[in-house]
């Protein structure tokens, strides 16, 4: 993936990035004085065409950068707040880097690359208290707690630690009040799609009234979330914590009593937004790769 021309170099963070829970480490403290950039990205270059997942963190002074691969395909660079940074101003920023580089599974990766603008958040109580609500909510980002980090999916974790008991918690997802909208305008998107190759309203119903009980938001006779003629409507009540996990296991359990999954259905760019794995649906978040060749440069 190529970076746009306009992106910002690595400034200084006010925190360093969220460490990683990587499944292998490939070199760690490696300076760019003694092991080149240019032999780095040849390194990289190997690894990504054989389906390389995992994290490269380049640091300097006070600077840093964050890359991010995906089944072999680079997703791209990002610094503090998850500004976008190519190689091109990183080799010019970062010159003398010391290189981290780790592998992990694609899941990890595709986490990692959806939450890199997220903003930290203190979570209340200790651990494990708020781990079934994390579970509830479908939790989707990093956790951090003291030095250490794990990496979620829907409530589940993919890698990393558990805290330890009475640590306090840090989260970093792309799920918070600000991003309310956004999300809400995906899925909006998405079931006007769906509604499109497949009538949604009743199965949606019925789907509705079992859910229910778990999720009271899709009670039909509250009305807080009403789906008529693929028209999404939610009011301003439900909290994105609700509404995430209640609008997925709405949407699975429908097009389950179908017999159809999404795969099936034409959905135009929706799975390449970055909102489509943050919902739990599944798969990488950038565009399709195009066809390899050998030799390919690192992030085409």
């Amino acid at each position: 993936m190529t970076q746009p021309p306009t992106s910002p170099a690595p400034t200084s963070p006010t925190t360093a990035p969220p460490p990683l829970p990587l499944d292998t480490v490939i070199y760690t403290d490696l300076c760019t004085d003694y092991y080149p950039w240019t032999e780095v990205m040849l390194d990289l270059e190997a690894r990504q065409a054989v389906e390389f997942s995992g994290v490269l963190d380049a640091f300097q002074g006070g600077r840093w950068a964050r890359f991010v691969w995906s089944r072999g395909q680079c997703l791209g660079g990002f610094t503090h707040g998850g500004q976008a940074v190519a190689w091109a101003q990183v080799h010019g920023a970062l010159p003398r880097a010391r290189l981290h580089l780790g592998g992990c599974l694609p899941l990890v990766s595709d986490v990692v690359w959806t939450s890199r603008a997220a903003r930290a958040g203190t979570l209340g109580g200790h651990w494990p208290d708020m781990e079934r609500r994390l579970e509830r909510e479908q939790f989707y980002g990093l956790l951090v707690s003291g030095g250490q980090c794990s990496v979620w999916d829907t409530g589940q974790m993919l890698s990393g630690r558990l805290p330890q008991a009475g640590a306090s918690c840090v989260a970093h997802s792309p799920h918070t009040p600000d991003t309310r909208e956004a999300l809400l305008n995906f899925w909006r998107d998405l079931l006007r799609r769906v509604n499109h190759s497949v009538p949604l309203d009743e199965p949606w119903n019925r789907a509705c009234v079992r859910l229910s009980a778990e999720h009271p938001c899709l009670d039909p006779f509250l009305q807080d979330i009403t789906l008529r003629g693929g028209v999404l409507r939610v009011d301003v009540g439900v909290s994105v914590g609700e509404l995430r996990p209640a609008l997925h296991w709405a949407l699975r359990t429908a097009l389950g009593d179908l017999g159809i999954g999404l795969g099936d259905l034409a959905l135009g760019n929706l799975p390449q937004r970055p909102e489509w794995a943050a919902a739990g649906l599944g798969g990488a978040v950038a565009p399709a790769a195009p066809q390899r060749q050998t030799g390919r440069q690192v992030g085409r």
